[in-house]
């Protein structure tokens, strides 16, 4: 793929360009959406997105440090050996996390929502669609770039990858599953439902809890095909699936707090 891009006559990272195109389409799906249906005030829409932003970049930087450390303390028979510097290094050097962008944007809106009383759940319904969309058009900055690769096919299989050697992940010249694009393909569609959802649905918090169940129960599949071990294993299962396995927790609780929630107030 093309981890590079040539534009103005400089190399541009075609993963930050990605991400910055992510966000723009999250941005426009959003001000789509605040048109569908004029439930919330579109100054305080204006102001979650952003401090979802800044909570979700703040997130996906800081997760992957926490998860090595805790690999760290865990196996430390393995890193006993390992320098200080290379130690630093093993912490703090490696990609984004998805997961981690999604838990502190969450954080980082429901404070924001506490603070100035902005309703929570029907805000949630309308993030859902613009964050897949975003996660979607990312996920293809992870296939230009070659990070999130796939385990080894054999050549010449569906949806297989070869990387070049100025790969920034993926080892180069053998044919990979194209997970990245798989997982981006799913992330386009669970959108397009989303948006369905959330236009003609009338039951506060569906779209968000759709948006939650299907892609953990995605995400804790997909990640069997993954080939990369940088984003930490513990047991049999990755870092990611038990991420998973919370997320899917949470939304089935969430969808048990609003039916409650339905239930007293239509007594």
């Amino acid at each position: 793929m093309h981890p590079f891009v040539e534009l103005f006559g400089r190399e541009i990272p075609s993963y930050g360009l990605l991400l910055v195109a992510s966000a723009i389409a999250a941005w426009l799906l959003l001000i789509l959406l605040t048109r569908i249906k004029k439930t919330i005030d579109s100054g305080d829409v204006t102001y979650t997105f952003l401090i979802g932003l800044c909570g979700g970049i703040i997130g996906a930087a800081a997760l992957r440090p926490i998860t090595r450390t805790v690999e760290v303390v865990t196996e430390w028979n393995v890193y006993k050996t390992y320098s200080a510097e290379a130690l630093l290094h093993t912490i703090f050097t490696g990609e984004i996390v998805f997961y981690g962008g999604l838990i502190g944007g969450m954080i980082g809106i429901l404070l924001f929502c506490k603070k100035f009383k902005i309703a929570v759940i029907p805000l949630f319904d309308l993030l859902a669609p613009p964050f897949a969309l975003a996660h979607a058009i990312g996920r293809l900055g992870c296939l230009c770039a070659g990070c999130c690769y796939g385990v080894e096919v054999p050549r010449g299989s569906l949806l297989s990858i070869i990387y070049p050697s100025v790969s920034l992940g993926a080892p180069p010249g053998i044919p990979l599953l194209a997970v990245p694009l798989i997982e981006s393909i799913f992330l386009f569609a669970l959108a397009a439902v989303l948006v369905i959802v959330y236009k003609y649905t009338k039951r506060e918090g569906l779209c968000a809890t759709v948006y939650f169940t299907a892609y953990s129960i995605e995400r804790f599949i997909i990640e069997f095909f993954r080939g990369d071990l940088i984003r930490g294993v513990f047991g049999s299962l990755s870092t990611s699936q038990y991420l998973s396995i919370a997320l899917f927790v949470f939304a089935f609780v969430y969808y048990l707090y609003l039916k409650r929630r339905r239930t007293v107030k239509n007594a």
